[in-house]
């Protein structure tokens, strides 16, 4: 099917409800999967989807995505380029194309959003357009990061996909939620009946739920980041305390317990306290653990002479 301009308003679906994680890693083609080596710096990518919004034949969903592009990236036109891959990449048949069957309803409630598989078997077809927007912290030209903030810049670029202004709007809504180190993608499959202006209410309001969600799944992975982190430290730091006090035979080994992960805390209010409460703990060890390394490193002193004066 043709990409066009669609005109004319049409009754609307109601708005979604709630916004819901993906798996980016079975998401994306080969070409990402520089992104995906375990040895990369660059973290795992995180992938949210909008719920599916109806309108007459039309049915819109939006997939956000946390993009952190190479360093070599310095220009909108590098950057634009980086996005093409990714949106290129995302397979969103695979993603959604099951439950936008299911629901029966906008472009897949005639047949307009539906195709046969080359084994027969029915399948949603591709979208007719797939527009999007990308806003990142990428360096400045000749700036290498060790300057600190000074050296990034915000960068920012967007394509319509053949609906006029699509792209445009998916930015807008971008910098409205704050989104940054972020790719939305909002899908539409056109089923014939033209929405006019009223598009661009159906296409912020998915692109809005979709990059909220991912902000909010990035807020609560750096909280778990840095309360793991700073339990590992605090465990190292009871350690030290430990040895200063003689007790590392009895007490050692019970300070090797596992680091959690917290994936089960999605609440980040209770993951900000948390972290809070840990920040406190490692204020409170911090003068213990230093009277603990004079303590270590006098007795280490004393068996070095001892040893010394025992070769003599």
């Amino acid at each position: 099917m043709s990409k066009r301009s669609h005109h004319d308003d049409h009754t609307l679906s109601p708005a979604p409800k709630r916004a819901r994680q993906l798996d980016a890693a079975a998401a994306l083609a080969p070409s990402l999967d520089t992104w995906l080596k375990p040895s990369s710096p660059v973290p795992q990518p995180l992938l949210a989807c909008s719920p599916p919004l109806h309108a007459s034949s039309s049915t819109f969903i939006s997939l956000a995505l946390s993009f952190v592009p190479p360093s070599s990236v310095r220009t909108a036109e590098s950057l634009r380029k980086e996005a093409l891959r990714a949106v290129h990449a995302l397979d969103v048949v695979r993603l959604v194309g099951a439950d936008l069957l299911a629901s029966n309803e906008g472009c897949f409630a005639h047949g307009e959003g539906r195709a046969t598989s080359r084994r027969g078997a029915e399948r949603a077809r591709d979208p007719d357009h797939k527009m999007w927007a990308v806003r990142t912290l990428a360096l400045a030209e000749g700036r290498d990061g060790t300057r600190g903030d000074g050296d990034y810049q915000l960068l920012e670029t967007s394509d319509d996909d053949g609906e006029r202004f699509g792209g445009e709007r998916v930015l807008r809504t971008l910098r409205e939620t704050g989104a940054v180190d972020v790719l939305c993608v909002v899908c539409r499959w056109f089923g014939g009946d033209m929405l006019g202006p009223a598009r661009f209410t159906l296409i912020a309001t998915v692109a809005h739920t979709s990059s909220k969600e991912l902000v909010a799944m990035l807020a609560r992975r750096e909280l778990r980041t840095a309360i793991s982190a700073l339990d590992a430290e605090i465990v190292e730091m009871r350690a030290t305390i430990v040895r200063g006090e003689g007790k590392e035979t009895a007490q050692e080994g019970e300070g090797k317990t596992a680091v959690p992960t917290y994936d089960d805390i999605d609440d980040v209010s209770r993951l900000q306290r948390l972290l809070r409460a840990r920040e406190m703990t490692q204020k409170s060890l911090e003068k213990r653990v230093g009277w603990a390394a004079l303590e270590i490193a006098r007795v280490q002193a004393e068996a070095e002479a001892l040893a010394r004066e025992a070769e003599e």
